[in-house]
């Protein structure tokens, strides 16, 4: 087999790459390239998902794959039922499942690939965020010190609407990358992650350096859900130190554990917000005390430093708790009575706003030209239940039931992970599953943080496929095929 052609079919290369793409999708001017080199990606990613379930079986191999390859039929149907929308809106509609199906069958189905050291795959991505993200956000950090802040074409450098953006494409992306490199980080501290995977440990300056540079970004750039994916990793993997490996409790164990889990938790909490607004403060006040804001324009790029306004404050600028979520879902019900059974597509949200809400569904003007492709609920979960109906929620449901109560079981009763990474994915999901009630993502979107919370669900699962051998389940026939017990 040449060079090329086992390249082309490493499905380990391929999910590096296109986390690094997407990851560079979040980067100001490297935005647009990264999106080209994208496209060639996914065409990638589609065909080694149909190579890989023609050559190897992948669906029927897949941990609870037929919940999963059911909700991908559903959402087809949904599909092939609005033909009758413009060719945009379908198209979108088309992109959306495969894109669905690559996070089921090639980035969650990583345990399928008995030959893989998926430490090392992980280990590799870990050290990619951790590295970039130290660099930019440096870079980030020091621009605001200096006082430096300008827009080119679209993009708004160092501030954007009163929060710190750095290098990024807006505050919340940044938010979200600072706590996936916080994560990264933890994960990268663990003995045994670091040893199996057979790579050199990570210099504990990188990973200090990497954290204190993304928690001051985290802070301000002031994105809420990102603070509360943080809070609730913490506040979960806290969870775990209480009750993990313990075989016997007893109901005033239980009791006296959840007590104290309770009461550091509200401390967390208060601290960290405590901690945010006391560097908010004291970040304006340096910038108020200096000289004032620089911002370039585009509009004159030979006179690119131009004196503005000082008195960046680190604080959104719309001050409702809910952001304007609130008049978002009360939108998205009505939609959802448009077709409550088997959904309308993602391609049609933004075609059906126009159509029920006068000026359309709430923020999709922020998007310009990518409104289709963009709109969205900030809520992951009502977006899966207005793109597939009840439906598909459902069948979207039992995976998660099936596949939260499997591992939940093993991360509680299995002894020796103190040193193991699975504590932290497991914290990671749980927290994530709470940050998809506020935020974007959790499956129809193409972006970064689904692509990597995909991931870290596939990697989950390699251990799940440890504790629970399929040759220990059996099989079962179906249509005149014998499947694995697994599958369900």
């Amino acid at each position: 087999m040449s060079k090329f052609k086992k390249a082309v079919l490493d499905t380990s290369l391929f999910r590096r790459s296109y986390i690094v793409c997407l990851f560079c999708s979040n980067i100001s001017f490297v935005l647009i390239p990264a999106y080209a080199v994208l496209a060639v990606l996914f065409i990638w990613g589609v065909f080694l998902l149909i190579y890989n379930e023609v050559k190897h079986h992948t669906i029927q191999k897949t941990r609870y794959g037929l919940w999963l390859a059911a909700f991908v039929l559903s959402s087809t149907v949904t599909v092939i039922v609005h033909l009758a929308s413009s060719a945009l809106y379908n198209a979108i509609n088309f992109m959306m499942v495969l894109h669905v199906a690559v996070c089921f069958f090639v980035f969650y189905s990583v345990h399928t690939e008995k030959e893989l050291n998926f430490r090392r795959e992980l280990y590799s991505v870990c050290r990619f965020i951790v590295y970039t993200t130290t660099v930019l956000g440096i870079v980030g950090l020091a621009f605001l010190m200096a006082e430096i802040s300008f827009e080119v074409l679209w993009f708004k450098f160092i501030v954007f609407e009163n929060r710190f953006d750095g290098m990024f494409v807006n505050p919340n992306q940044l938010g979200f990358i600072s706590a996936a490199a916080i994560f990264c980080c933890h994960m990268l501290m663990k003995k045994d992650f670091i040893a199996i995977s057979g790579r050199e440990r990570v210099s504990r300056i990188w990973i200090g350096s990497c954290v204190a540079v993304n928690a001051i970004s985290l802070i301000l750039c002031d994105s809420n859900g990102a603070l509360v994916l943080v809070l609730g990793y913490i506040i979960f993997y806290l969870i775990y130190k209480m009750f993990g490996s313990e075989r016997k409790l007893s109901t005033w164990v239980v009791a006296k554990k959840a007590l104290a889990c309770l009461v550091a938790g509200l401390f967390i909490v208060a601290a960290i917000f405590f901690m945010r607004n006391v560097t908010q403060a004291g970040f304006s006040q340096i910038m108020r005390d200096s000289k004032p804001v620089v911002v370039a324009s585009s509009e004159d790029l030979a006179d690119i430093i131009v004196e503005g306004e000082a008195g960046v404050t680190f604080e959104h600028v719309n001050k409702n708790i809910d952001s304007g979520r609130f008049k978002l879902w009360q939108q998205a019900a009505k939609m959802f009575a448009q077709n409550p059974v088997i959904g309308i597509g993602k391609g049609n949200i933004y075609e059906y706003g126009n159509r029920l809400f006068e000026g359309g569904i709430k923020f999709s003007d922020s998007y310009g030209i990518l409104a289709p492709l963009m709109t969205d609920f900030h809520n992951g979960y009502i977006t899966i239940i207005i793109c597939s109906g009840v439906i598909g929620f459902v069948l979207f449901c039992i995976f998660w039931l099936r596949f939260f109560r499997h591992i939940t079981v093993h991360v509680f009763r299995e002894e020796g992970l103190s040193e193991s990474v699975l504590p932290c994915m497991f914290a990671f999901i749980c927290a994530y599953l709470i940050y998809s009630f506020i935020e974007v993502g959790l499956l129809f979107n193409l972006n970064f943080m689904v692509i990597f919370f995909w991931l870290i669900v596939g990697y989950t699962s390699c251990f799940l496929v440890k504790f629970e051998p399929d040759e220990e389940l059996g099989t079962f026939e179906l249509f005149g095929r014998t499947f694995r017990r697994s599958i369900l």
